[in-house]
């Protein structure tokens, strides 16, 4: 894959979590109004923990040989891929699996500030480690010229 299509892969896995985030929104709100929504709660957060699962494992897998390579910050970028990044999506996986599966208990469970420990977690990877400045297909040359 050329490093454009990696952004791309990964991005839209983003997109796919932000879209599932907000449907469990939905679906919690409906639960504040009394709704009977327990299945279907259910259903999103496993959707939302594999989802996440999946695009942490993807990630991993295209990005750590890559970046390193990208450019003269390549290295440094590697290292905290490796040493934060990692140890950030092992907790927020954790916390995603350890969400509750019953309307009254999600409600009191701090799901808001995890999704938007998620959020954050994924605009500042889209900053770093999937920027198109970062994650391009044509190699950047430095000091070229007279």
């Amino acid at each position: 894959m050329t490093p454009s299509e990696i952004r791309a892969a990964l991005l839209e896995q983003h997109a796919q979590i932000r879209a599932l985030m907000e449907q469990i929104r939905h679906v919690a709100e409906r639960a504040r109004r009394g709704e009977p929504v327990g299945e279907e709660l259910r259903t999103g957060v496993a959707r939302l923990a594999a989802a996440f699962i999946e695009h942490n494992a993807r990630e991993e897998e295209l990005l750590r040989p890559i970046i390193p390579t990208i450019d003269a910050w390549g290295p440094a970028r590697a290292e905290i891929m490796d040493e934060v990044h990692v140890r950030e999506h092992e907790v927020l996986r954790e916390a995603i699996l350890g969400i509750p599966h019953t309307p009254r208990e999600f409600a009191g469970a701090g799901v808001e500030d995890l999704f938007e420990r998620v959020l954050e977690h994924m605009d500042r990877e889209e900053r770093t480690l999937l920027s198109d400045d970062v994650l391009r297909d044509d190699p950047v040359v430095v000091g070229f010229g007279g």
